[in-house]
């Protein structure tokens, strides 16, 4: 469980939705990037993602609500594959103590992306995940409808995202 948070974490943090609660506030462009990486410098597990945004970017991130969970998919250009998985690696490392803090904690350590992810893995959600060649792919389920619940409001704020990144924010869908 701990690994698979871990691994969770990390990936689901690189699509860059260490804001995703109030994404309308940040605006476009590079304004918008800047107040992203700013966000995602105080937080404990994005910190790692955040110092090779510049590395990495653009960054395509598809997500889909399935009738008992979401599936997110991430990729970049294949010849910044090799940056985007050494980022997650970072973050996945980092993301190991998660589990064990005390809600006080992840409060104060993570953004609220990566505390919504804890939570709904601490709730009791299944994940599983794997590398591609140009990014990853994570699928998060749960057979109990409470959980669902939380994991199709991390998926709507994924999705909200999503749009954000391919530039369609008015459709709450990725492209």
């Amino acid at each position: 469980m701990k690994r698979i948070l871990v691994s969770v974490i990390a990936l689901a943090v690189a699509a860059s939705v260490a804001w995703a609660g109030e994404p309308m506030k940040m605006g476009s462009g590079s304004a918008h990037m800047a107040t992203m990486q700013a966000e995602m410098a105080k937080c404990t597990v994005c910190k790692h993602m955040a110092a090779h945004m510049d590395e990495m970017g653009p960054m395509k991130m598809e997500s889909v609500q399935m009738n008992n969970g979401l599936a997110l998919m991430h990729s970049v250009e294949p010849a910044k594959a090799d940056v985007f998985h050494k980022a997650a690696g970072e973050m996945a490392e980092a993301g190991g103590a998660c589990m064990t803090m005390t809600d006080a904690q992840a409060k104060e350590q993570l953004c609220s992306f990566c505390q919504d992810m804890r939570g709904v893995m601490k709730a009791g959600a299944k994940m599983s995940s794997g590398m591609t060649k140009t990014g990853d792919l994570m699928v998060i389920t749960s057979d109990d409808p409470a959980v669902q619940t939380k994991i199709a409001a991390l998926g709507q704020k994924c999705a909200m995202m999503s749009a954000m990144m391919s530039g369609d924010e008015h459709s709450g869908h990725a492209h």
